[in-house]
């Protein structure tokens, strides 16, 4: 009975999203108005210091959103800048208005020993000096909070200093990452400046984690309070799950005459979210770019939910 009861759920779920988020991609710019006349790609490359990505030729196939941040380390950091500065050299030089630029801040409060804040300032003010440092860029398309303190108020603290960056053009819109349903609204009662994105992990097979925002629950909240929710690991790859060899994605991917990729990239962004995935090679690139001619059906939809 159970299986049957998440089916029903979840069908009422994609038949409420569906009804606008199929007619918003197929019949607007490849892109989503994150806030006031700021709109990110439904599609963009990150990668990390383990896992890097080849930034110049992501730019040179179509791609314009990049990601990045500040824990990526330097070098990701420096290669992300100087893949823009080439784009923008060559050729006539490609207006930097083209180009979507995400970087993120740790949340790292003094003496906190968070994993993951080894090296990093405990003040938030020099972390997004360093960040902008490292980027050689003079402002950031959006910059988030890569994940919420231990403690609300650092949190807070945090984040209040992501919104003068707003105010000052240093970065045209702010948000979060990892964020659950309830740190979302926790958050939302103590800033002035509503978060354009909340970035979290999420994936066929890889949306039933609430610690970090992985779950519908945190998809629909955000919904609800007109917050763009962002997909980093859409193919699975960060979270370890084999979504490109799942049997329902292959199949569906010989039906609508593409890769397993495109079905799980697809999938997301036909949701209204933004993805974020890596690559290194041109034909990957071209594939990851080229997903928004063909739709995936409400039953199709509903089989890769409910893994």
């Amino acid at each position: 009975m159970a299986p049957y009861s998440v089916s029903h759920l979840l069908m009422a779920f994609f038949s409420a999203i569906l009804a606008c988020s199929v007619c918003l991609v197929a019949g607007s710019p490849n892109t989503k108005e994150i806030a006031p006349g700021v709109f990110m790609p439904f599609v963009n490359l990150g990668g990390v210091e383990s896992r890097p990505s080849n930034y110049t030729l992501w730019l040179g196939e179509g791609g314009r959103g990049l990601d990045t941040a500040l824990t990526y380390g330097a070098k990701v950091q420096q290669e992300v800048g100087k893949a823009m500065d080439q784009a923008m050299d060559w050729h006539g030089g490609m207006p930097r208005s083209e180009i979507f630029l995400t970087t993120k801040i740790p949340c790292c409060p003094a003496g906190a020993g968070i994993p993951g804040c080894e090296g990093h300032n405990s003040s938030v003010v020099q972390d997004i000096q360093a960040d902008f440092d490292q980027l050689g860029q003079p402002y950031v398309d959006l910059m988030l909070l890569h994940w919420p303190c231990e403690k609300l108020e650092d949190t807070v603290a945090a984040y209040k200093a992501l919104e003068s960056l707003v105010s000052s053009k240093k970065a045209r819109a702010i948000g979060v990452s990892n964020f659950n349903s309830t740190m979302i609204d926790a958050l939302m009662q103590q800033v002035s400046v509503k978060p354009a994105v909340n970035q979290c992990g999420f994936s066929i097979g890889g949306h039933n984690t609430s610690a970090y925002g992985m779950d519908y629950e945190t998809l629909k909240r955000c919904r609800e309070l007109g917050i763009t929710y962002s997909a980093y690991s859409p193919l699975g790859g960060l979270s370890h799950i084999d979504v490109l060899s799942d049997p329902d994605v292959v199949q569906i991917a010989k039906k609508h005459n593409k890769s397993p990729a495109q079905v799980a990239l697809r999938w997301v962004v036909q949701q209204e979210v933004v993805a974020v995935t890596a690559s290194t090679q041109m034909k990957y690139d071209d594939q990851d770019l080229d997903i928004f001619n063909f739709q995936l059906t409400e039953d199709e939809m509903i089989l890769l939910a409910v893994k």
